[in-house]
Formats: C-alpha cells, sequence, structure tokens
C-alpha cells in the first residue's frame, strides 16, 4: 500500500517541479551613444614624399610603384623555413592577393597558395623554396615564379621570373 502511494506521488512532485515560473530577467537599459564630449580634431602634417628621381629609381628596381627597393643578396635579412608559414599579403602592379605557405612537401619545395589574385602569373603559385636567404615562389610544376629576398623581417621584395614585374609579400 506504501509502495502505491509513493509511486502515485512521484508524478505529482515531477509536475510540480516542472511547473516553478520564473521571472524574466530585467531588461538592460542601452549605454548612451558615445562620444559624450567633442571630438577634438587637429591638421595632419603633409605626407613625407619620396623625390621623383628616388621613384623612378625604385619604379624601375620593381615595377610595382613607389615600393620598396629591392635588397641585395648582401643586404638581405636571414630567413628561416619557420619564419615563412602562414598567411601573407602578396602585391604586384598594383594587384593585391593573399599567399599562405606551409611546411608540407610539395614539388619543388613546400605547398603555397594564393587567393584573390587577378593576374595568371600570382595565380600560378603553388609552392615555395628557401635558397640561402632568397625566397622562391614556384608554379605547381617547380618552375620559379617569383625571387624575392628579406628586406624586414615580415616583408619580402622581389621580381617575378617571366613578367619581370616587381612582387612583395608582407605581414601587418
Amino acid at each position: 500500500m506504501r509502495m502505491k502511494l509513493v509511486l502515485s506521488l512521484v508524478p505529482a512532485v515531477l509536475m510540480a517541479a516542472c511547473g516553478t515560473y520564473s521571472a524574466p530577467p530585467p531588461m538592460i537599459q542601452p549605454l548612451p551613444a558615445a562620444p559624450t564630449s567633442p571630438v577634438a580634431s587637429q591638421t595632419l602634417p603633409p605626407p613625407i614624399t619620396m623625390p621623383t628621381d628616388q621613384m623612378a629609381a625604385a619604379d624601375a628596381a620593381t615595377g610595382a610603384g613607389a615600393a620598396a627597393a629591392m635588397p641585395s643578396a648582401a643586404t638581405a635579412t636571414e630567413v628561416r623555413k619557420t619564419d615563412l608559414i602562414g598567411g601573407w599579403t602578396l602585391a604586384s602592379a598594383g594587384e593585391t592577393c593573399q599567399l599562405s605557405m606551409n611546411l608540407t612537401t610539395w614539388t619543388g619545395g613546400y605547398r603555397a597558395s594564393t587567393r584573390g589574385c587577378a593576374s595568371d602569373e600570382l595565380k600560378s603559385i603553388g609552392a615555395w623554396d628557401l635558397n640561402g636567404k632568397e625566397v622562391l615562389l614556384k608554379d605547381a610544376s617547380g618552375a620559379v615564379v617569383a625571387r624575392l629576398l628579406a628586406s624586414a623581417p615580415t616583408r619580402f621584395s622581389g621580381q617575378t621570373d617571366v613578367s619581370k614585374r616587381g612582387v612583395q609579400f608582407f605581414r601587418g
């Protein structure tokens, strides 16, 4: 008899527990629009410009407009394979796209890929390798597409092998 009573009370207790009501959380008031005080303004100094003769020399060296001049092998920064893995911005002749490099072994070096490139030359990059201080960007068959040297720890400058256009890849 006791067992029947306990068993008949279990559903009633469970239903009572499920039927508890809780009030909705209070409304959170929105923050006031910022800024609450006037914004300061000032005139910026004129941009730093490169003299025309230096700009022409940079154009001739890189083919990429007013880009940094290509470093020589003697002045290039030392680079290790692990410094190159990851994502980079790739730029050449006014075109900007993404370059990804990793350490997966591939034809003629390691796997690379580009995304958002317009030119067939940059689209063809499928591999990379390091030859001393020189970074070689290659196509899927292992033919060199571009040769670059480090002009800074996260900036590489050089030129493409076929069109001889200036090319850079950089981070940040």
